[in-house]
């Protein structure tokens, strides 16, 4: 995290990130109570800006980050950025450990009568009357069935939720061993 400045402005801590893009002339600060905190801070942006899963926005009303999930939206909030972040996550991880929802029961196989129509009986050769043989009746055969849109988006939150908690342990091991290798170096 080169690009993050951590600085003291009176009693807090200031994580001074670069411009977002969508404001080019501003720099983002992220304050916080203590050194460590303004780090997290920082460390807790770059996760969600390199997320598809996270979002977050400042509710100035309530003076709270709001991180959002997923297209369903589920929203988490708490005064800093990295602790909201972080009850998302453990939702999140909460939600992708849970154990598989059960599989649909299989439709029972429907059969449906044939129509019939009047008998006709045919003469054997030797006058007697022949019977017909009962018309057997057809099983519908069902196709396999694609899931609900609901339950692949529910699947695709669940393998993006994945990803991200994948992608906030590569982040931290990184930092981990550049800061190792800085003091050791």
């Amino acid at each position: 995290m080169e690009h993050v400045k951590i600085i003291q402005e009176g009693n807090e801590w200031v994580a001074v990130l670069p411009p977002h893009p969508d404001m080019p002339d501003e720099d983002l600060g992220l304050p916080a109570p203590t050194e460590e905190a303004a780090a997290a801070e920082a460390r807790a942006y770059d996760a969600i800006m390199q997320s598809a899963l996270y979002k977050f926005e400042f509710d100035d009303n309530a003076n709270e980050y709001v991180v959002s999930i997923g297209k369903a939206g589920e929203k988490f909030s708490a005064p800093l950025l990295a602790e909201a972040y972080e009850k998302a996550q453990e939702a999140y991880t909460k939600r992708v450990a849970a154990p598989p929802p059960e599989p649909e029961p299989e439709l029972p196989k429907v059969t449906q009568p044939v129509k019939r129509g009047p008998r006709k009986n045919a003469k054997a050769g030797n006058g007697a009357v022949k019977q017909e043989e009962p018309v057997k009746t057809a099983e519908l055969q069902h196709e396999p069935t694609t899931p609900p849109p609901e339950r692949a988006e529910a699947q695709l939150d669940m393998l993006q939720a994945r990803i991200v908690s994948l992608e906030a342990v590569l982040i931290v091991f990184a930092e981990t061993i550049l800061k190792e290798i800085k003091n050791h170096g």
